[in-house]
């Protein structure tokens, strides 16, 4: 939870063929997907709880 922690996509982990489970998890509707591609994350409203990186089955969701 802390503001220091940004959360990155790493689109080479991402399958980009099924809508994304992690965009549903999240509680501040900061995650967005077009079509099948990889999520994009919205900082402005992202708190860096990492519902979605634990609930990312590929890791591809990672706080860093």
């Amino acid at each position: 939870m802390s503001s220091t922690l940004t959360l990155v996509v790493k689109t080479n982990r991402c399958p980009q063929n099924h809508p994304c489970p992690a965009v549903r998890v999240c509680p501040v509707d900061a995650l967005r997907q077009i079509g099948y591609g990889a999520p994009t994350v919205d900082m402005d409203k992202c708190i860096a709880c990492g519902k979605c990186v634990r609930f990312c089955p590929t890791r591809a969701l990672v706080l860093e």
